[in-house]
């Protein structure tokens, strides 16, 4: 014990504050002051309900300011607007994306195929909730297919959800093929869930470790089985008549035709129990109607938006895959030199305090491995010219990433 104190006393003496504050107070406190934003990276190509053109659609990717991480957990931003209106960069997105990039984790705000008001009907509305499913998994496979360029730990990727965004990720998460509402076969088909985005990323999967779902729901709480389920958090007023808190039809209120029944929060918990699941949070809010946490257009109510991000802070906190990956990972970026880079010929992987490594690959942009190589150096070869990404994977399961320039 003696020993290990006069260690942890020389390695505090040695480490930078700003490292020692990470690694003691990371994900679960902000200890970043200041964030960059990479806007307007397309992550799929698909068409809308009615059209046969496909539309781009982007996100913007958020992360911490001057972070060495090697990977960081990753929440995916879905908004919310009854699929007919919204933005990535409304402000409960935007708000929502700098906190978490603020306590250490990236964060993207994505698009996803909104509906011509003037195709509004009760078949193209749940089309349009299918395509968003759809969208929301080809962010997941983008990002996990550039894991190593945005530096993302794919054990920790998490969705969170506003109303039409939180029907999205609940639907990409729990409906099967089998589960595909009729409307969906309709000409033309849609397909399955990971049939929609760039055909380079079709290899990955969709896997999360978890989802916040604020003011969701399901078409049937059926969908949800023990053998795919995953952490869920959800959040919802149960004065919501746009969707229902228990069940019933959407936008109760305004008595129209083509707006679907469904379940929410509250028919999905007592779903959740009956099937034995305890892995889950349900935050019922009396009194509270629809998006509780926004007053006028998208202008947000501090002190409730503040309640909803503490309980998804911790939540996400609670079920990271391990607290002390990414620790251990920055630490290894202490001790470790990969030289030159740029590089032409050679690339040198330089260890300290007696490292040992299992290997070192080398990847492209694009993903795939183009040199591989159990010791230093990685002769390069006729390598084009370009930006890679170096992986040297420890013995012990640790890993470090970094980018590398080939001239």
């Amino acid at each position: 014990m003696k020993s290990y104190s006069i260690f942890w006393t020389v390695f505090c003496l040695l480490c930078p504050v700003t490292l020692l504050a990470q690694m003691g107070n990371r994900y679960a406190n902000p200890v970043f002051e200041s964030i960059v934003t990479t806007s307007g990276i397309p992550f799929s190509s698909a068409a809308r309900v009615g059209q046969t053109s496909p539309t781009t659609l982007y996100l913007d990717f958020y992360e911490p300011s001057e972070d060495t991480l090697a990977v960081r957990p990753l929440v995916i931003a879905v908004f919310g607007g009854a699929f007919v209106t919204g933005s990535r960069d409304w402000s409960d997105m935007v708000e929502y994306c700098s906190r978490f990039a603020k306590h250490g984790y990236v964060a993207a705000s994505i698009d996803y195929r909104l509906l011509p008001l003037m195709s509004i009907s009760a078949n193209s509305l749940i089309r349009s909730a299918y395509m968003a499913a759809q969208d929301v998994n080809s962010a997941i496979r983008f990002l996990k297919a550039h894991c190593a360029e945005y530096r993302i730990d794919t054990n920790n990727i998490f969705l969170l959800g506003n109303s039409a965004g939180s029907i999205a990720i609940l639907n990409e998460i729990f409906m099967s093929n089998e589960e595909r509402p009729s409307e969906t076969y309709v000409s033309p088909d849609l397909g399955p869930m990971n049939s929609s985005g760039y055909d380079d990323y079709s290899g990955f999967s969709s896997k999360v470790a978890g989802a916040v779902a604020q003011w969701g729901g399901v078409l049937d709480v059926e969908v949800i089985d023990l053998d795919e389920y995953v952490p869920l958090c959800m959040i919802h007023g149960n004065e919501d008549n746009v969707v229902p808190f228990d069940s019933g039809f959407c936008f109760s209120n305004l008595h129209l035709p083509f707006f679907p029944y469904m379940y929410g929060s509250h028919a999905i918990a007592n779903h959740l129990s009956e099937l034995g699941i305890e892995d889950y949070e349900f935050h019922p809010f009396d009194g509270e109607e629809h998006c509780f946490y926004i007053s006028t257009y998208t202008n947000l109510i501090e002190d409730k938006f503040d309640t909803c991000f503490h309980i998804a802070r911790d939540f996400l906190y609670n079920h990271l895959d391990s607290h002390s990956t990414s620790v251990v990972s920055q630490y290894v970026a202490d001790n470790v030199r990969i030289h030159p880079n740029p590089a032409s010929d050679i690339l040198f992987v330089d260890l300290k305090r007696g490292e040992r490594i299992a290997n070192i690959a080398l990847f492209d942009m694009q993903g795939r491995i183009v040199k591989e190589s159990k010791d230093s150096p990685i002769f390069l070869g006729q390598l084009p010219s370009g930006v890679y990404v170096a992986h040297v994977n420890y013995t012990d399961g640790r890993k470090y990433i970094q980018k590398v320039v080939v001239k």
